[in-house]
C-alpha cells in the first residue's frame, strides 16, 4: 500500500511541471486585447499566433483561450465554462463574442425594446446593446462645474473656445439654461493666436481669415472698443485653423514652398504666366494690400505686369536662381506710358518713371514691415529718394530704406541696387513668423 502510494506522488512531481508550463503557455483574450498585443507580450510574431491557435484572420472572441507556446494545445471552450464578464459600462462580455456577425439593424423603437444577439453559437448566445460592438466611450476633454452667475458666453471665454462648440460638444445643452453644479465639457483649448493689423485690415475681415465669428472675436478684444482698430494693433484671437495655409522652408535660393497660394487677378496688374505665380499665403496677400493701396490713391488706374513668383511646389525656377520658396517676385516698374496690356519689361530713362506711384507701393510694404529687400536700379533710386523726402519722409527713415545716395555698394538700405534691374524689380518679402523652417 505504501509503494503504491508513494509511485502515485512521484507521478504527480512529474505532472506538476508540464501543467505550470500548459498554463502559462495559453492565455484567455480580455476586453482590449488585440492579437498583436499578445503576440507582443508572448514574445512571438502574430502568424506564429494564427498557425498555432488554426486562425484565417486577426479576429478574436473575448474569452477565447490562445495557445502562445508551440508545446501547448488550448483547451476547447466547451471544455470549461468561461465566467460571465461584466465590464464597466454593463455590457455582458460572456463569450463567445462576436464583432461581425451581422449589420446594425435599423434604428427605431423595435430596436430599444429588443436588444439584438451576437453570437457564434445560438446555445451560448448573450444580450447585448443594439449593436455588435460595443459604441466606444466619447473621448472627453477638460470639464468644468458651473458656478453660481456663470453664462455660457464667459464660460466660452475663460477656456478659449466659442459657446458654438461647447453647444456641439455638449448634446442638450441650451445657451440660455445652465444651472450652479452642471459639468460641462469644455474640450481642448483652442491655440491662442496674436497677430498685428494691418494697413486696411478690418476686425471682420481677420474673424474670416481665422474662421470665427466677429462677435467672438470683439469678445475676446474687449478693450478695443468700438469700430476698426488702427493699423498695428494686437489682436488675440482662439482658432484652430493655422496661422497660415502655407509655409516657405530654407532659404530663396534652395528652398521649397508648402500649401501654396495662387496670386489672384487684380485691377492693378497682369500676370504673364499664372503657373508661375505661386507663392505664401501672406505674399499674395501683401502684394494684393500694396496694389489695393495704389488704386485707392489714383484716380486712374496704371497696370504692371507681374512675371514671376514661384513654382507651385517651389523649388528651382527656371531662369532664376531664387524664387524658390514663395517670398520672391518680379514687376515691371510703373512708367509714364504703359499700354493696357501692362508696363513692359524693357529698359527705359529713368525719367519716365511714374515716382509716385512707384513710391506708394513701395511705402506700403517699407511700412508694414513686410520686405526684406527691393532691387532697383542705383539711377531709379535717385528720384524715389528725392520724391520721398518732398513728401515729407525724414532722411533717417529713407537712411534705412534706400541706398541713395550712399553709393550703389552700400550695404544698408530694403531698397538696394543689383545688376540687371533696369527693366524690372525685384521684391523679396520677410519670412512669415508661423513659417519656423523658414531662411532669409
Amino acid at each position: 500500500m505504501l509503494r503504491t502510494l508513494g509511485i502515485a506522488l512521484l507521478c504527480l512531481a512529474a505532472l506538476a511541471p508540464s501543467r505550470v508550463e500548459a498554463e502559462a503557455s495559453t492565455v484567455i483574450v480580455k476586453q482590449g486585447d488585440a492579437l498583436s498585443l499578445i503576440a507582443q507580450g508572448a514574445g512571438v510574431s502574430v502568424e506564429q499566433l494564427k498557425e498555432w491557435n488554426h486562425l484565417n484572420g486577426d479576429l478574436i472572441r473575448i474569452g477565447q483561450q490562445l495557445v502562445v507556446s508551440p508545446n501547448t494545445k488550448a483547451e476547447s471552450p466547451k471544455a470549461k465554462p468561461a465566467a460571465k464578464q461584466t465590464g464597466d459600462d454593463g455590457i455582458d462580455w460572456t463569450p463567445p463574442f462576436d464583432y461581425g456577425s451581422a449589420a446594425p439593424a435599423a434604428p427605431g423603437p423595435a430596436n430599444d425594446r429588443a436588444p439584438r444577439v451576437a453570437a457564434r453559437d445560438p446555445s451560448t448566445a448573450v444580450a447585448v446593446r443594439p449593436y455588435d460592438k460595443p459604441a466606444e466611450k466619447k473621448k472627453r476633454g477638460r470639464t468644468y462645474r458651473v458656478q453660481s452667475g456663470d453664462t455660457l458666453t464667459e464660460i466660452a471665454l475663460k477656456h478659449g473656445t466659442t459657446t458654438g462648440e461647447l453647444l456641439a460638444s455638449n448634446p442638450g445643452l441650451e445657451a440660455n439654461r445652465i444651472y450652479p453644479g452642471q459639468t460641462i465639457d469644455v474640450g481642448e483649448p483652442r491655440p491662442e493666436v496674436v497677430f498685428r493689423l494691418e494697413r486696411g485690415d478690418t476686425l471682420l475681415a481677420a474673424a474670416d481669415r481665422y474662421g470665427v465669428s466677429a462677435r467672438d472675436l470683439t469678445r475676446w478684444n474687449a478693450r478695443l472698443g468700438q469700430g476698426n482698430p488702427r493699423s498695428g494693433t494686437a489682436v488675440r484671437i482662439y482658432t484652430r485653423l493655422p496661422v497660415s495655409p502655407s509655409e516657405a522652408v530654407g532659404p530663396t535660393n534652395r528652398g521649397r514652398l508648402e500649401n501654396a497660394v495662387r496670386l489672384p487677378p487684380h485691377r492693378g496688374y497682369v500676370i504673364r504666366t499664372p503657373a508661375r505665380t505661386y507663392g505664401t499665403e501672406e505674399t499674395t496677400r501683401w502684394i494684393v494690400g500694396a496694389f489695393d493701396a495704389v488704386d485707392a490713391k489714383f484716380k486712374h488706374t496704371k497696370v504692371v505686369r507681374v512675371h514671376d513668383v514661384s513654382d507651385r511646389n517651389g523649388g528651382r525656377l527656371r531662369d532664376h536662381k531664387s524664387h524658390q520658396n514663395g517670398r520672391d517676385a518680379d514687376l515691371s516698374y510703373y512708367q509714364d506710358q504703359c499700354s493696357s496690356n501692362g508696363c513692359p519689361f524693357d529698359k527705359f530713362r529713368p525719367s519716365d518713371l511714374d515716382v509716385a506711384r512707384q513710391w506708394t507701393l513701395f511705402e506700403y510694404w517699407l511700412r508694414n514691415g513686410q520686405v526684406e529687400m527691393i532691387f532697383v536700379d542705383y539711377r531709379l533710386q535717385a528720384k524715389l529718394y528725392r520724391y520721398a523726402r518732398r513728401k515729407g519722409v525724414t532722411k533717417t527713415q529713407l537712411d534705412r530704406w534706400i541706398q541713395y545716395p550712399r553709393g550703389k555698394y552700400e550695404p544698408n538700405g530694403l531698397i538696394r541696387h543689383f545688376p540687371n534691374h533696369q527693366d524690372h524689380l525685384h521684391v523679396r518679402f520677410v519670412c512669415p513668423y508661423s513659417d519656423l523652417k523658414c531662411r532669409p
